[in-house]
Formats: structure tokens, sequence, C-alpha cells
């Protein structure tokens, strides 16, 4: 299903959303408001934003291809 590698990289952007996640609660405790995610939207933002990098390598190495495939 996924490599070893693509688990690393979710993994990474996983606990990105965790540390944004504390910091939302460091805030909302500052503020007297609750402004922290949910887990549930904490692990969205994880895989929208591994989709998106994913996407973005994967377009990038098909122009590569492309391009030495018809020059």
């Amino acid at each position: 299903m996924f490599s070893n590698t693509g688990i690393k990289e979710f993994q990474h952007y996983l606990d990105i959303e965790k540390e944004r996640q504390l910091a939302t609660q460091e805030l909302s405790e500052i503020l007297g408001i609750d402004i922290s995610l949910s887990d549930k939207e904490v692990m969205q933002n994880a895989q929208e934003n591994f989709a998106k990098a994913f996407n973005k390598k994967v377009y990038k190495e098909m122009n590569k291809w492309m391009k030495s495939a018809f020059s």
C-alpha cells in the first residue's frame, strides 16, 4: 500500500499538525476561548497536506519524465 518512505512522509505532516494543535491549545488558554482543533481536524489537515505534497511530487516527476522522453 504505502512504502516506508510514504509512511514517514505522512508522519512528518501529522507531527506538524500535532505541534500546531499544541500551539492553538496554548493560545486558547491565554485568550480564554477555545480555538484549538479537534483530533479529526488535525488528521484531516495532515492528510490534505500530505496529498498536496504527494501530488506536487508526482507532477514534478511526470514533467521530468515527459521532457526526457520527448527530447
